[in-house]
């Protein structure tokens, strides 16, 4: 009698102490989805920004210099994507002011890649001067790429540039979130 009591008591403890993980938990990702949803309002596409942090950002909880560099990363990844699609299309454009225009984006992607190459150096080294140095210049890289192509962007261009300057101001939003 005395081993049921004992036993039921053990269980007892141990539903209370899964009750209170699981509302831990289930707190740190409320706020993880409000820290994200905070950053993702202050771009164009909620819906996309939202997308790219739920596949890029793995652990909880969501430290903000982690979910910068995620951001960077994933804005570096896309910048390095779209560059290779100007120049394949400045290649196959076969006029020479499409290919000038193209140009213009060519030289203004390789410095946003650069600029995000430097934030993630800035960012390991808690150099957070550099950081938004670096970061608050890559929305004009891309917004000079698709003002230069004007009437001669594509729709697949149009949905390049939209995501690109997301994930840039998704970086950008999240540096100015570190605590320094």
């Amino acid at each position: 009698m005395a081993s049921f009591f004992a036993s039921s008591y053990f269980f007892l403890l141990l539903l209370v102490a899964n009750i209170f993980n699981f509302q831990t938990c289930l707190c740190g990702i409320i706020e993880d989805e409000a820290f994200i949803t905070g950053i993702c309002r202050q771009v164009q596409d909620l819906s996309f920004c939202m997308t790219t942090f739920r596949k890029i950002l793995h652990t909880h909880p969501y430290i903000p210099s982690d979910v910068t560099q995620a951001a960077i990363t994933q804005s570096l990844a896309n910048a390095n994507n779209n560059h290779a699609f100007i120049e394949a299309a400045k290649a196959k454009a076969k006029d020479k002011e499409t290919q000038d225009l193209y140009t213009i984006c060519d030289t203004g992607y390789g410095v946003l890649i650069n600029e995000l190459q430097e934030s993630i150096q800035s960012l390991a080294k808690k150099d957070y001067t550099s950081l938004e140095n670096s970061l608050s210049k890559c929305p004009r890289y891309v917004s000079d790429c698709q003002n230069a192509l004007g009437d001669k962007t594509t729709p697949e261009m149009v949905d390049r540039s939209r995501k690109q300057f997301d994930l840039v101001l998704m970086a950008k939003v999240a540096e100015s979130l570190i605590k320094k």
